[in-house]
């Protein structure tokens, strides 16, 4: 890295000036390798739902960045693995489900639910091999509220002492985190770097422009909408217009009405994104992971409280289709215009884009070696 022009110091301040990270951050694959091990291999990575690990034996994989995961229930809990086998590395476990063993399909070793090697054919007729030298390399995992998350790095702090309020802020909105279901889950690609697709996210200046129904549907004015940080997460907020309460919106709407009244948008560090919506109660997630310097994967995943009506249920996921891919358009050409480098850097505005600046600065200080808080 070019130290002279590119040093954590100079960087930080010029996010301080309002100038973004220079074009290179969005499109250099060095970049990249350097946020996957600077980054996720040393943050809380969610991986799924705690509902769908509540017996013995249930299991959920995942990624760490471009880790791969697995979170198992056994007789003490929750237990996290790399979920990659000490033969040949092959993936161990696959999707999400119930399992007695978790068992390579590539040569059948066999770990049981602690992550211990317990079967290898042939292994018998092998001079100095050990079944106990060869367990599946454990990992931190960590349920907060409803949410199961994993950690490659043994000292961070823990996930509830980085998200803990996050929950208390979700709690005022109207939904119970304690009787949410999953309803649908999805993944999905994009052509645009991660960054990029976040720092979208996490600034509603160019709603009024580009969300006309969300607009139409939450009051997006600087004075109302509201933006706070917390360190490793930050938030939004909006409420529902008194226009799509009464009906009176042009756009066609979901049905906005019900028990919450508060629409809220949280980012927790490093990528993980929490939407809940006015009506009917209602919550869902997005991860975002760097596929490339140029293009980004992830998952979604819708919740309600029970007893959703089905017809509700369906409108609120188009809804939130239409904005991710308003939203996709708007990233897909940022993107375009980062891979030709000019101009070397973009120019935020300070208030209404400092939910941005601040997700810069964590991404800054954890390539320079520092804690992103």
């Amino acid at each position: 890295m070019r130290q002279s022009i590119e040093s954590t110091a100079d960087l930080l301040a010029a996010l301080d000036r309002g100038e973004s990270l220079p074009a290179r951050w969005y499109t250099d694959p060095s970049i990249t390798e350097r946020e996957l091990e600077s980054i996720f291999r040393h943050s809380w990575n969610y991986v799924g739902p705690l509902a769908e690990l509540a017996k013995t034996g249930d299991y959920i994989t995942g990624h760490a960045g471009n880790v791969p995961v697995v979170v198992v229930r056994n007789d003490k809990g929750l237990a996290g693995f790399v979920n990659v086998c000490r033969h040949r590395r092959h993936l161990v476990m696959k999707g999400r489900g119930n399992a007695t063993v978790m068992q390579c399909p590539y040569h059948a070793w066999t770990y049981d639910l602690a992550g211990r090697l317990r079967r290898a054919p042939r292994a018998a007729s092998e001079s100095g091999f050990a079944l106990a030298d060869f367990p599946l390399l454990p990992i931190r995992a960590e349920a907060l509220g409803p949410f199961v998350f994993v950690n490659l790095d043994r000292t961070a702090p823990t996930a509830q002492s980085c998200y803990g309020p996050v929950l208390d802020i979700i709690a005022k909105s109207g939904v119970d985190l304690a009787t949410i279901e999953l309803h649908t889950r999805n993944d999905w690609k994009a052509r645009a770097n991660w960054k990029a697709m976040l720092e979208n996210y996490l600034e509603c200046y160019h709603c009024a422009v580009a969300h006309p129904g969300f607009s139409a549907a939450i009051d997006v004015r600087p004075d109302v909408y509201t933006l706070a940080s917390h360190g490793w997460f930050s938030s939004q907020a909006g409420r529902v217009k008194p226009s799509a309460l009464e009906g009176r919106s042009k756009a066609d709407l979901y049905d906005v009405r019900g028990e919450v009244a508060e629409s809220q948008y949280h980012f927790l560090w490093p990528n993980l994104t929490i939407n809940i919506n006015p009506g009917f109660p209602n919550l869902s997630v997005d991860v975002w992971r760097p596929d490339g310097p140029n293009a980004t994967r992830g998952f979604s995943e819708q919740f309600f409280a029970p007893g959703v009506d089905e017809g509700f249920a369906q409108s609120l996921i188009a809804f939130n289709k239409q904005v991710a891919q308003e939203d996709d358009d708007l990233t897909d050409s940022v993107q375009r215009g980062l891979v030709g480098g000019l101009p070397d850097r973009g120019r935020f505005l300070t208030n209404s884009e400092r939910l941005v600046i601040d997700f810069q600065r964590m991404v800054v200080r954890a390539l320079g070696g520092a804690s992103p808080v």
